[in-house]
């Protein structure tokens, strides 16, 4: 039976003495990966860490993030990560919703930590890397990993664990932008996670670099499974920086490239970039908003020709990719195919379905199913919303699209609000209550702005009693309470907000209402 920490014990069995990690100075086999990972496997196995246990990891980039996960998975735990960017509250309510046992948190983001009486089921706290923290003296519910360092015996194997057991929980959000647990089963993760090296080209040569957060499921797969299953080689970044970024291709001869189209844009226009030799980068995957032909230029003119840029789609609830585009430019230099989303993967079915519930013919939009053995097996602990989404064995997506005769999907727009900048996704409802929460504010929309850079950015638009609601305290408030890629970029206010004959707030009239509206607040990128 499988276990999803798997293939590193395999690796390590292997190819032990191959460079598996490279973070700044510090390179591992993966041998030497794998002997961390049993070490604390047998260390996590003393607190009663094991099948089943759900543990949130919110770790920044770093190796420790890697070994903490595949030691969960070793043991059977369900790997909860969650978001770097969260603040208290954020992280106190997916602790609830999540049901979390454990939680193992960055001591640089101590000051996210729930206070305890607000996560009741929460078992205890590891901080990893704790100096410079004040720990409370022998307080077993939150203390050090450190404390704990040496306390087990090495797990020689991982755990075998039937197919449906669950390996992950990633954190989507509903329409009301409440933290929703996909429940990913180790079937799911392998039937989706394991072939993607291959649908990509990756193999054993592979350098790839990582400049993503590690707790979306983007570098959960293209980073850290694909170097588990192909025994490749993955540089890692702290966090994504132009320059580190050219520095590390030029230095490591990086071969892949997992980036969103803002990273490769903000490469491009980095004032050193000629400096810095990229020709080694043969294969770039990028998702989260379209690729600009104007981009694809600079790619090639910056790579090489031969560069391979490969889009896509996916979503957390099919575990991650669904379809794979190979863009290409026409020879009027345009993109040849705008907003195509590629054919659909091997294994995985698509099909559109109209208002109607019959099946669109070819070209005609409706709303992108999809069923295969990546679909999770639902949402945490919410069977309403699960039943909405997963019907007569296919996912429900919410985004309206088709698919024209030579099988080619397309994008058309999203049936749901979700706000996409820079490949983070931000619910508006979440946004949109922590301003009703302002006295004098009677009616909040936030909607998508373009941004050439971005993609999107959230607008907010209130309504209020005159002269009683600022736009610095809308953004003080948003700051305090969400995580900065959440927080508005402008804010604006008018008498009432357009709504239909229900009295529902017509989001399409904001968005072209944007440009008569007056702006009193913007925040710089």
């Amino acid at each position: 039976m499988p276990n999803l920490a798997d293939h590193l014990y395999e690796r390590a069995a292997t190819i032990g003495e191959s460079c598996a990690l490279i973070f700044g100075a510090r390179r591992s086999t993966f041998a030497e990966l794998a002997r961390d990972v049993a070490a604390m496997a047998g260390d996590l196995a003393t607190l009663g860490i094991g099948p089943g246990i759900r543990v949130g990891l919110m770790v920044t980039a770093r190796p420790e993030f890697i070994v903490l996960q595949q030691a969960l998975f070793a043991l059977g735990a369900v790997v909860v990560p969650l978001n770097i960017l969260y603040r208290r509250g954020e992280v106190a309510q997916v602790t609830g919703s999540c049901e979390l046992h454990w939680l193992l948190l960055d001591g640089a983001l101590a000051d996210r930590m729930p206070a305890r009486d607000a996560v009741p089921g929460l078992q205890g706290v590891l901080l990893v890397e704790a100096e410079g923290v004040d720990l409370p003296p022998q307080d077993g519910w939150l203390r050090s990993l450190a404390t704990i360092a040496g306390s087990g015996r090495p797990v020689a194997a991982p755990l075998d664990l039937p197919d449906d057991a669950l390996g992950l929980m990633l954190n989507t959000s509903a329409t009301t932008g409440r933290a929703k647990g996909v429940m990913l089963g180790i079937g799911n993760v392998r039937a989706n996670y394991d072939p993607t090296p291959g649908w990509l080209g990756l193999d054993g040569r592979t350098v790839t670099l990582c400049a993503l957060p590690l707790y979306n499921t983007f570098a959960l797969n293209q980073c850290i499974n694909a170097l588990m299953v192909t025994g490749g080689t993955l540089v890692l970044l702290p966090r994504f920086d132009a320059e580190a970024c050219l520095r590390a291709i030029h230095t490591h001869r990086c071969t892949f490239f997992p980036a969103v189209p803002t990273m490769l844009q903000k490469m491009f226009d980095h004032p050193d970039a000629a400096r810095y030799d990229l020709t080694s980068i043969s294969r770039i995957m990028t998702g989260g908003a379209p690729v600009p032909a104007a981009l694809l230029e600079r790619i090639q003119a910056g790579m090489g020709s031969g560069v391979r840029v490969m889009t896509g789609y996916g979503l957390t609830e099919a575990t991650a990719i669904v379809s794979i585009e190979h863009v290409e430019l026409d020879a009027q230099g345009r993109v040849a195919r705008p907003k195509c989303i590629g054919r659909v993967l091997p294994g995985i079915a698509w099909r559109v379905l109209r208002e109607d519930g019959a099946e669109a013919a070819p070209g005609e939009v409706g709303e992108i199913c999809v069923r295969g053995p990546g679909v999770m097996q639902g949402y945490f602990r919410q069977p309403e919303e699960t039943a909405r989404a997963l019907r007569d064995g296919w996912l429900h997506t919410g985004d309206l699209g088709l698919i024209d005769a030579d099988g080619h999907g397309f994008i058309v727009d999203r049936k749901k609000d979700v706000i996409i900048r820079g490949g983070q996704n931000i619910y508006p409802a979440e946004v949109e209550e922590v301003i009703y929460r302002i006295p004098g504010v009677r009616e909040v929309a936030v909607v998508a702005g373009p941004d050439e850079l971005l993609g999107e950015v959230p607008v907010a638009y209130v309504a209020g009693d005159p002269g009683a609601v600022t736009a610095e305290a809308v953004m003080a408030l948003c700051r305090e309470e969400l995580a900065v890629f959440k927080v508005p970029a402008a804010v604006h206010f008018l008498p009432e907000l357009p709504k239909g004959p229900t009295g529902k707030i017509l989001r399409r009239g904001l968005r072209s209402a944007e440009a008569v509206a007056e702006t009193v607040a913007e925040t710089a990128r």
